[in-house]
Parts: structure tokens; sequence; C-alpha cells
């Protein structure tokens, strides 16, 4: 654990790179709410109210970085930095959902790509862990033996000892001397004070009814993952962790699980629609179902995921991502396995480097992507 003493908030600082572009005009109003048959099944989370889009300067710019992690999650929120610790707002907050799935620094790309974009021994605001699969919690180690967190976020979703003996090691990390500040179930998440410029809203995690959250253990667990939306000036991002629509075999047509669940309530399904969304579930067939892709209706889908075989796929899947293109061929799709197949790549190296870069002033949108390292730029909706 690294000395409070070295830490701010302000620690991590990416230099400016040349951007490879791609600029997204904000859109119209959310859509309507979907018409409520039956009692919905979201426990609503509080929000953090939002900042007026003129109010954020031009050069403002809220960053988020899907790093190439192979096969698993690791994002990186950094907030702008205005040099004024006393007026609640741009106080350059570090936010982090997921770790990778590499628990040694060796191998830990997500950790790499911190101390090579930022300082050692910094501060991290909030780490959130979307759901207890060890694709997205297990880099988190390193974070916890080289980064002073804050606050912790889960599910609350048990998954085995290897999980819980992780969230042990989070309970005794401090922060400015202080106990890490727990975060455990949708219900205890709270409004989190990252910054009165920022919105962020709960839209789902945990399973308020297992029943209907898949057949297997794996998709219960993937279900209760947390989905969380920001908004920042007429700007959004929607980060799904692993949260499903249905099985492989079952329609696109036809919602369940965590899908189902936050259309089916009409203040969640109005708050869905985002300028940007981070695809759930690595862009499995089991996620981003007809009526989920149509309420959200993005401009542009990141998606987080390398080489790992599953039993014959590998993730995304080419269906799930031609729905996007089906819906609105303007779309334009990220990926962090971007030419891994071409290249001949595996989980052995497939952590190429190719991350995607969000940046917004809250009132456009620009993705700076990279393939193995170097720039590139979506031209077209490409399934």
């Amino acid at each position: 654990m690294a000395s409070s003493a070295t830490r701010a908030r302000s620690a991590i600082a990416v230099p400016r790179r040349a951007l490879v572009a791609l600029v997204v005009v904000a859109f119209a109003a959310p859509m309507p709410a979907r018409a409520q048959a039956t009692p919905p099944l979201v426990v609503r989370a509080p929000t953090t109210p939002p900042a007026p889009s003129d109010a954020l300067p031009d050069s403002a710019w809220l960053e988020i970085h899907i790093v190439d992690v192979g096969q698993g999650d690791g994002i990186w929120i950094r907030t702008w930095n205005d040099g004024d610790p006393t007026n609640g707002r741009f106080d350059g907050r570090n936010i982090v959902i997921d770790g990778g799935p590499d628990a040694s620094d060796a191998k830990n790309a997500f950790y790499q790509y911190l101390e090579q974009h930022g300082y050692h021994a910094a501060r991290l605001d909030a780490l959130i862990v979307s759901h207890p699969h060890n694709d997205h919690y297990s880099g988190a180690r390193s974070l916890l033996k080289h980064f002073e967190v804050c606050s912790y976020y889960d599910p609350n979703a048990a998954n085995g000892s290897d999980f819980a003996n992780f969230v042990d090691a989070v309970r005794v990390e401090t922060c400015d001397g202080g106990p890490v500040a727990m975060h455990r179930g949708f219900a205890n998440l709270g409004a989190p004070a990252w910054g009165s410029e920022l919105q962020v809203d709960w839209l789902w995690g945990g399973s308020i009814n297992p029943v209907a959250m898949g057949g297997s253990a794996s998709a219960r667990t993937n279900n209760a993952s947390l989905v969380m939306k920001l908004t920042y000036g007429t700007q959004s991002v929607l980060f799904m962790g692993d949260a499903e629509g249905k099985a492989r075999d079952g329609s696109p047509d036809t919602p369940r699980y965590a899908e189902k669940a936050m259309l089916d309530d009409p203040v969640t399904a109005a708050k869905l629609r985002a300028t940007v969304l981070k695809i759930g579930h690595h862009g499995s067939e089991s996620s981003s179902t007809n009526p989920f892709i149509a309420a959200v209706d993005p401009e542009i889908v990141v998606v987080s995921s390398g080489r790992r075989n599953f039993n014959g796929p590998f993730l995304p899947d080419r269906t799930t991502l031609q729905r996007f293109c089906t819906h609105k061929p303007t779309t334009r799709i990220y990926r962090t396995d971007q030419g891994d197949a071409a290249e001949g790549r595996t989980t052995a190296n497939d952590a190429d480097g190719d991350h995607i870069v969000i940046r917004t002033n809250g009132k456009t949108t620009i993705v700076e992507a990279r393939q193995n390292g170097q720039p590139f730029v979506a031209s077209s909706c490409t399934p």
C-alpha cells in the first residue's frame, strides 16, 4: 500500500497526444419510456444532479480510457481539474471500473497503462467492480498495491472464496488515513461526490429476482453487473459491465434478464439513451437485444474484448454488432481487439495496445482509437 503523503487527487495526468477523432454532435431529448405492464423489477439508487452544458468550459475535457487488457474490462475515467479545490467541481477525479484479468504486475496491462500515463501511487477516488468474474476484478489487486483507493463499489454478488478474499483486501486499505468507503449492493451505492459537473445514474446492479436473471450461475453473475450512466453536459456514456439481454440462442427481439428489467421500469428506461455505449458482456450474442439498442440509440459503441475461445466463438459476436449497424448505419464501433484475429493473436498476446480514449467537453465527443498501438479510425459501421 502506497503512502498517502505521496498521493493527490490530480496525480494521474494524461499527456495530450494528436487525436484521431470522431466528433459526435449532441442528440435530441431522451426517447419516451416504454409502457409498463407489470410491476418494475428495478430498485432506484440516488442520482447526482447534472450541470448545464453552458456551465462547462470548452476546455473541460472528461476522459474515459477503455484499456486493451485482453479478454476483460479495465476502464479509467478522469475528470478535468480547474485547480480550485473549493468549488465542488472539476477536481481531477480518478474513477476506475474493473481491473482486467491479470493480478500480477508483470502481466497486468491495465496497471501498466495507469503507471505509464500518470504517476505511481496516485489516488483513485473510486474503484468499481462491475461484477465478480475474474476477467473484471483480478487485475484490481495490482491497483490496491500501488494506488490509494478511497471508495469501493460492487453489486454484492457472491462468487466464491477468491472474490471474498479480494473484498477483504479492499477493506483493509486506507484513504487519507481512514477506511475505504464501502458501497456494496445496489441499495447502498449512494450518490457519488465526483464533482457537480457530472450526473451519475446507477441503473441496475444485483439480482432482485435471481430466477429471472439466467439459467446458469455464470449468467446470473453477469446479470448482477452494475450498470452506470455518466452524463456530462449534453453527452453521456452508458457502462454495462457484463449485463445481458437473452440466452445465446434466444430471440434478439425479446429482451430478458438485466436488459428486460431496465426496459420494464419507466424511469430507468427513460435514462437509457446515451451518446456512447460500452457494450454488455464483451459483445456476446447474449447482449444487446434490438429493443435495448433502440432505447440506448448510441452514436458510438465500444467493445472491450480479447482472443479467448469460449468453446468455439470468440467475442464479440458479429451478429451482435450487426444489430447496431442495422439499427443505425452511422454508428461507429470501436474494439479493444481491433485486428487481433487477422494478426493471429491469442490470450498470451492479445493485450497489444488497442486502447480507446473517449474525450468529451459536454458538447462534443471525440474518440481516439488504436490498433496494435497505431492510430485507427472507424470510417463506417463495421460488425
